[in-house]
């Protein structure tokens, strides 16, 4: 700025002189060193008021920018809060020149990445929150919780799909029946992108006060492995703010994993819980379901029925027609005992023709009337082994324990069998239970 200063007071003579002034004047040399030292004046003046005005807000920039650099190059690697926020970063916009655009686009950008770091935030957070939990039903709560908090919606429920039947697994505040119209969520779920819906038939959001139609409906894909496993559906009692689905995407990978998992520990207990050949619980894990019934009679006093069941001639079924028709007696037997039974109730497979029933809250009568039921049903049934068809009977012991006198659930099993062992030697094809300590055939 000085320079440019210098050159101008060299210049300035020679201008006046073009503009008329006469030469005797301009080219003296006190008015020469005259023009001189006035261009370096305004030119020092100039720089030092640029350098005051101008610099100082150049030089404010460059120290937000590049703590905004050091913010964003340490919350890389690292979940802590953001310390650079449009609040405590931005610049004053104060004027409407070059500057102020400066300024105005520095302060987008300032945005644009507080946005980014917030969104990134929210993700860890629900991918944290959704890889704590391995058991479904405790997955399923945290994924609605998480996206019903994060989305602001008014409602939601997370839809899971097992062996291509659709059911709700989770819900909060959304009434009606949600799977009630398939076909709307089968397209959805045609494709991991989100899914806007007007209107969802029969569905509405559970106010204190009253139910609403809501007026938006998302819904949220979770696939993995190129296939889809349910779905997060989300209602809004307002207009969906439309960045909401553009975050919700950004939970759909770490949710799908989480599902993913939950869906394949599901099914390993499963497995490792039942009897390959019946599908009915196998000996360990009934056992340890006896257990936590008998333990919960023996504290509350609840009546607790136990039926022990033996299929008569068994060994003669092998002996004559071979191991796949036993195999076929055996599978028929167990799937009467699982229709027969109520949720809640447990069908073991005890040994190899022999099964127990575990029925929580089952007085003398329910006892007796499910066995009997059972029983029938077994004589009943044809089993086809091929160019035969053949029917077996069950002897069956059972008791309704409540709570008193035995000491653990191995005693309340030998009674039971005590009691199918007098069906047998009998004439089999009985029930026998013990009631009041005595044995009584029906």
């Amino acid at each position: 700025m000085s320079s440019f200063g210098l050159f101008v007071g060299v210049a300035f003579p020679f201008v006046a002189t073009i503009l008329g002034v006469p030469p005797r004047i301009t080219l003296r040399p006190d008015f020469f060193a005259g023009a001189l030292f006035a261009g370096v004046i305004v030119g020092s003046v100039n720089f030092g008021l640029v350098r005051l005005v101008v610099g100082a807000r150049l030089h404010l920039l460059s120290r937000r920018m590049e703590y905004v650099s050091t913010t964003l190059r340490d919350t890389t690697f690292a979940a802590d809060s953001i310390s650079c926020s449009p609040d405590t970063c931005q610049l004053s916009v104060d004027s409407k020149d070059e500057l102020g655009d400066v300024a105005q686009s520095f302060n987008r950008l300032l945005d644009s990445l507080h946005s980014s770091w917030t969104t990134e935030a929210a993700i860890r957070s629900v991918a944290g929150s959704v890889a704590g939990h391995l058991a479904l039903d405790e997955l399923v709560i945290t994924i609605l919780d998480q996206y019903i908090a994060r989305a602001s919606a008014s409602a939601g429920a997370v839809i899971v799909e097992r062996d291509g039947v659709l059911s709700v697994a989770a819900q909060r505040s959304l009434v009606g029946d949600i799977i009630g119209d398939t076909r709307v969520l089968q397209d959805a779920l045609r494709s991991p992108a989100i899914t806007s819906i007007a209107v969802l038939s029969g569905v509405a959001i559970d106010a204190i006060v009253v139910s609403f139609v809501p007026r938006g409906v998302l819904v949220i894909p979770l696939w993995f492995g190129g296939q889809a496993l349910g779905a997060v559906v989300l209602a809004f009692a307002n207009n969906v703010d439309p960045g909401v689905a553009r975050l919700l995407e950004g939970f759909q990978p770490s949710t799908s994993v989480a599902l993913n998992n939950a869906l394949m520990y599901e099914r390993f207990q499963r497995l490792a819980a039942l009897d390959p050949l019946t599908d009915v619980y196998n000996r360990r894990f009934g056992l340890n379901r006896l257990n936590e019934e008998f333990v919960r009679s023996t504290r509350t006093g609840s009546p607790l029925g136990i039926l022990s069941l033996d299929i008569d001639h068994f060994k003669d079924v092998n002996d004559t027609y071979g191991h796949l028709a036993g195999d076929r007696i055996l599978r028929s037997a167990a799937s009467i005992m699982r229709s027969s039974v109520r949720a809640g109730d447990v069908v073991i497979r005890t040994g190899g023709e022999e099964f127990t029933v575990v029925i929580p809250g089952a007085g003398f009568n329910d006892v007796r009337s499910l066995g009997e039921r059972i029983r029938r049903s077994i004589q009943l049934e044809r089993v086809d082994i091929g160019s035969d068809e053949i029917s077996v009977t069950v002897s069956i012991g059972g008791l309704s324990y409540y709570g008193t006198e035995l000491r653990d659930p191995e005693e309340l099993l030998a009674k039971a069998d005590q009691c199918m062992y007098a069906s047998k030697q009998s004439g089999r094809n009985k029930l026998t239970m013990i009631h009041t300590h005595e044995l009584v055939s029906d």
